[in-house]
């Protein structure tokens, strides 16, 4: 990764519970995909002028602010710790009735208590006979009303005692070059990744509800908070600054041989990465005395020869004494 990327676009997150194994949340509408380290720092000064002499690191914290455009429940379930359950509940509802000539009118459905009847004046409390009001004043007329009555529908209870565990959390984003080209796949693993348990839902009249997972990861079992890894994409190739075997020079008795292994050297903060053979060139100055193929020198007869190997832009060179 040595010439200039580009990280467009938000990412898509997936929340995987830990413990079964099974996917919570697929959110491929989000509106923004943030990952933020903090940590404390700690100064020490001493000796004449009180000099800054050495600082120290601690209480890193890993956080992610995730914030999507369209509606789960499910998003409510795990910002409240608790779970969507489908039974029987009351719920409200509002309808339009047309009273006959008696000012009788019938309901969509059978009324729990009382139903609130929209008058000119005010608003009347009527008791309702299973689905049926009768308000004579408003013979042959419509009016609205409002009651309760009982459906199966699915439902989210918010206890004051209950809170948010933790997931693991995946954001998939894409990286392109200047050209405009994607070449990696970035993605973002948090194991163990907790919300914050924060709550908002704003309801405007021009806009839609933005809902927000935002919370911070806790350690895994081998203490880090998250793995971050990049995957080519199409003909993408890993960038490599100079070849490199593991040998610079070997001794062989005739009939001998020995594997090479070849790195690639990417530089910076990259850690090297083995080469494979097949994308490589083998080839020895003097057959007669050793063969190089596939990474495996061959000592063939007395004498010294130089072998390489070579990607077609890097190579490397190993002397061979065969003895």
């Amino acid at each position: 990764m040595t010439e200039k990327l580009f990280a467009l676009s938000v990412a898509d997150a997936l929340l995987i519970d830990p413990q079964s194994d099974a996917l919570v949340v697929k959110g491929t509408a989000l509106l923004s995909s943030t990952m933020e380290q903090t940590m404390q720092e700690q100064e020490v000064f001493a000796g004449r002028g009180s000099q800054l002499q050495f600082t120290y690191n601690y209480q890193k914290v890993l956080s992610f602010q995730i914030e999507a455009a369209d509606f789960s429940p499910t998003y409510l379930a795990l910002q409240t710790g608790s779970k969507i359950k489908h039974e029987m509940s009351k719920y409200y509802t509002e309808e339009t009735v047309t009273f006959d000539a008696s000012g009788k009118g019938t309901l969509s459905d059978k009324p729990i208590g009382g139903v609130y009847v929209e008058m000119a004046s005010n608003h009347n409390t009527i008791t309702a006979t299973d689905s049926v009001i009768n308000v004579p004043s408003l013979a042959n007329k419509t009016a609205k009303v409002v009651y309760q009555y009982n459906v199966l529908v699915d439902k989210l209870t918010i206890p004051a005692n209950s809170f948010p565990k933790a997931y693991k959390l995946v954001l998939t984003s894409d990286i392109f070059s200047a050209d405009g080209d994607k070449v990696f796949e970035q993605q973002i693993i948090a194991p163990r990744y907790k919300l914050d348990g924060a709550l908002s839902m704003n309801l405007t009249h021009d806009g839609v509800s933005q809902f927000t997972l935002n919370g911070k990861t806790l350690a895994d079992d081998d203490n880090n908070y998250a793995y971050i890894t990049w995957k080519p994409v199409g003909n993408t190739k890993v960038a490599i600054s100079m070849l490199a075997a593991n040998i610079g020079e070997t001794t062989l008795a005739v009939g001998e041989t020995e594997t090479v292994t070849v790195y690639g050297i990417r530089g910076g903060e990259y850690s090297n990465i083995v080469m494979d053979n097949s994308t490589l060139t083998f080839t020895t100055d003097d057959e007669a005395v050793a063969t190089f193929v596939n990474g495996v020198i061959t000592a063939k007869a007395v004498g010294e020869t130089n072998v390489k190997v070579s990607d077609g832009t890097n190579k490397d060179t190993i002397e061979v004494v065969v003895a």
